[in-house]
């Protein structure tokens, strides 16, 4: 069978929790200068509980098939309770799951995401001890128009391998990789300029340098969150485009959430503005439900969004 998308990337069973009691106080001497504060020695009443799967690969994909997009997933979990969740909430989604890693005896990440006032938040992660290998991947079935490559936990083999076989099948990449990967620096940037598509936050991209100069050749997006996107296009300069503004009840999965829409509408032949406006139209929609997947755009609810407008430019 072939595919339009190919997700690669981590899955989760995570449990989302917000509470009247978690309070952000300031102090620099915590990463960031805020902290969540919870009373301790109390048993605290939970308003908002939403448990499901989670992780950029089992993410991505479903944000590709809710587009219209056939999809497969390659992502590594248990045969536990929380491995059996993420293979029936992939399947009911329309994701295929003949290329999902469930080995007998393996536990399935887990995270408990603390969603503060403002609807950001903390995530308490529990690393199941597996991650995608080379050695449980079927190569021969990965035949698809695009890969999208989510973090691999850091496993920079594994992502060269992916990108060299995408490139000797004429396989378009999309790459968003993760705190991992980005603190191997050099090992990433020689990997970077073989992809297509190159996906970071701003934070991520201050840290690897300037991007359109070392990637000159590849499409990269830089995202800010509500203030919007920068996509610079070899040969035609950098694509600066707003961010919707929108009611935060959580920020988990925008990131994933405006891959999934900006390679959905490459896929689909869309002009680049169009393809990028989704892209921020998805991770705006993921943000306003609580958890990764609940916001992402289905295929009927495309005009609600790409009919708004945007302002954007283009600079040289």
């Amino acid at each position: 069978m072939k595919y339009d998308v190919i997700s690669f990337g981590s899955a989760t069973l995570d449990v989302f929790l917000k509470s009247p009691d978690l309070k952000i106080s300031k102090s620099k001497e915590v990463f960031g200068g805020e902290f969540l504060l919870i009373p301790y020695g109390i048993k605290s009443e939970v308003s908002d509980l939403v448990i499901c799967s989670g992780g950029g690969g089992t993410n991505t994909a479903v944000g590709f098939s809710r587009l219209g997009l056939k999809t497969a997933a390659v992502v590594r979990c248990g045969w536990d309770f929380a491995g059996k969740i993420v293979r029936q909430e992939i399947k009911k989604e329309k994701v295929s799951d003949e290329l999902l890693v469930q080995l007998e005896g393996e536990k399935t990440d887990y995270s408990t995401i603390l969603i503060g006032p403002d609807g950001n938040r903390t995530i308490l992660v529990w690393r199941g001890g597996i991650c995608l290998e080379k050695s449980v991947i079927n190569f021969k079935k990965l035949n698809s128009f695009w890969f999208y490559i989510a973090s691999l936990e850091g496993n920079l083999e594994l992502l060269a391998t992916l990108v060299d076989f995408a490139k000797e099948n004429h396989i378009r990449v999309a790459l968003n990789p993760g705190g991992r990967e980005i603190s191997e620096k050099e090992q990433l940037l020689a990997i970077a300029p073989k992809v297509n598509i190159f996906i970071v936050n701003e934070d991520e991209a201050a840290r690897l340098g300037n991007l359109p100069k070392k990637l000159p050749n590849s499409l990269v997006a830089v995202t800010a969150g509500e203030r919007g996107v920068k996509l610079w296009v070899p040969a035609k300069g950098c694509l600066q485009m707003a961010g919707f503004q929108v009611k935060m009840a959580d920020q988990t999965g925008a990131g994933d959430g405006f891959g999934a829409g900006l390679i959905a509408g490459l896929c689909k032949g869309w002009e680049v503005e169009k393809a990028l406006k989704l892209g921020i139209a998805n991770g705006a929609s993921v943000v306003t439900k609580i958890g990764a997947k609940e916001g992402l755009i289905k295929e009927k609810e495309l005009d609600f969004w790409l009919d708004k407008t945007l302002a954007h430019h283009w600079e040289k």
